[in-house]
């Protein structure tokens, strides 16, 4: 009879499991953190060719690295991406940020990027439904005294898609003209990760309704974005080209989107 337990030991840097049945042997990941300049980093050897990295909704970065790579190398390899390390953690804790509105006064929302203070008040007995209104610094939402914190927010919602909308339809046929392209439709609607996408073959294009908490250049670099998609599916050096002579402030938009990801509803 076999051991009872099987033996576990070493192997090239990793851990090693011995089968006692058929002397098959699998390897263990090896798992540790390091310190780069402050920010931990928990690194895991496994069966991979090349590094990677990612930041999960935990804010935790993480590293994959071949099983053989040494640590200094992997030290090294991770002082290399300390920027886009702290930079993705950074989004994380924005995107958390944006997502935990309350929905009552004193409660802060983004609209067209400047932070708002919500004030929750009672219609007037002449007002058929809820609405909202921007007075002064404040974003003043009418609602019944009995709506809940998803009615207040729907209220809102539906504000900030009628806002986009507005501003859409004045900026969409200087947009057109500039680039050549026309759209067939227009949509909007609230995206989980994506500011617009497009179905180059119709024409179609879909804008996420968090642009309305944005400043409103974002909106025209995110629609002349769809709009050049319509000519160059892809993000290649034409694209790039094409954004650069349509809208030549693109990147600092860009980067303005990436660091405020945006706001889920229901959060």
């Amino acid at each position: 009879m076999g051991r009872k337990y099987p033996w576990i030991g070493l192997w090239g840097g990793a851990m090693a499991y011995e089968s006692m049945e058929g002397g098959t042997v699998a390897r263990v990941d090896e798992c540790y953190v390091i310190d780069v300049a402050g920010v931990s980093v928990h690194v895991t050897h496994k069966d991979v060719k090349n590094v990677n990295f990612r930041v999960g909704r935990d804010g935790i970065a993480r590293m994959s690295v071949p099983r053989l790579m040494p640590r200094g190398e992997v030290e090294r390899v991770a002082k290399r991406h300390l920027d886009w390390i702290v930079r993705s953690q950074q989004n994380v804790r924005r995107k958390a940020e944006a997502s935990s509105c309350t929905w009552e006064t004193g409660g802060t929302l983004m609209v067209w990027g400047e932070s708002r203070t919500l004030r929750i008040t009672s219609p007037s007995a002449d007002l058929a439904e809820p609405s909202c209104a921007l007075i002064e610094d404040e974003l003043v939402v009418r609602v019944w005294d009995s709506a809940s914190p998803q009615e207040i927010e729907y209220v809102v919602e539906r504000w900030l898609a009628d806002q986009l909308g507005q501003h859409v339809r004045e900026i969409l046929p200087m947009c057109e003209e500039r680039v050549g392209r026309h759209a067939s439709h227009i949509t909007l609607r609230r995206m989980k990760s994506r500011w617009g996408s497009c179905t180059a073959r119709t024409g179609r294009i879909r804008l996420n309704v968090a642009l309305a908490e944005c400043p409103p250049a974002c909106t025209e670099m995110v629609l002349v974005h769809e709009l050049c998609h319509l000519i160059e599916p892809n993000h290649g050096p034409r694209f790039h080209a094409l954004m650069d002579l349509n809208c030549p402030g693109w990147r600092a938009c860009d980067q303005w989107l990436n660091e405020h990801p945006p706001r889920v509803l229901g959060s």
